[in-house]
């Protein structure tokens, strides 16, 4: 029995990997290096956040603050009453999974998807990012907030770091394709069958 081909393939081109790759390099060099910098210049938090640093007045802000939760104050170890450690456990693992999915996902994309590429890549840099900090501190260094109001509550008022924001682009690129971009197509390098031949070999 023939092995399905991988021509056409991501999985099986050097260009893709390397897109994927260097991708996921570049991003979380720009993500442990923002939040070392963001700590040095405005201090690790003690309690609540850290130094206030405004950037654009009314709209960006820069402040330290520890996240021991995942994104949009998810906190498995308060919200499901499952204690720091089984919380930081669980959070762990959806993180290794969701890299998983990432890499099965980039495995079936064609080598001329690479807008697909980087959106992998991406995403996988963000969650390595975060997944990185909980190894290391126990929690995730955010420091960027949006300092915009809106009838006197904040527009966004979650604190939050470059690796988030490369799960969020990349997530939604990734759904945005899969969910709009319909089916996908044989590799543009691997011939259609023909129907005729594949009438013969059933009636063989």
């Amino acid at each position: 029995m023939q092995t399905p081909t991988r021509k056409g393939l991501a999985v099986g081109d050097r260009a893709s990997h390397l897109r994927l790759w260097l991708t996921v390099a570049s991003g979380l060099a720009v993500d442990l290096g923002s939040k070392a910098l963001a700590w040095r210049l405005l201090g690790a938090p003690t309690d609540g956040e850290g130094a206030e640093r405004v950037l654009l007045a009314g709209w960006l802000r820069l402040a330290t603050s520890k996240n021991f939760g995942i994104v949009f104050g998810i906190n498995f170890s308060e919200d499901l009453g499952l204690g720091a450690v089984a919380g930081g456990v669980l959070t762990v693992l959806l993180t290794i999974a969701t890299c998983a999915l990432i890499l099965y996902l980039f495995s079936g994309t064609g080598r001329s998807q690479r807008w697909m590429h980087v959106a992998c890549g991406l995403t996988l840099a963000g969650a390595l990012g975060n997944l990185y900090d909980r190894l290391l501190f126990g929690y995730v260094r955010d420091f960027i907030q949006f300092a915009l109001h809106v009838g006197g509550r904040a527009l966004w008022p979650y604190i939050f770091n470059m690796a988030d924001v490369y799960l969020v682009v990349g997530v939604g690129v990734l759904v945005f394709a899969y969910v709009f971009g319909g089916r996908r197509q044989a590799p543009a390098d691997e011939p259609p069958s023909d129907p005729r031949s594949e009438r013969g070999h059933r009636g063989a």
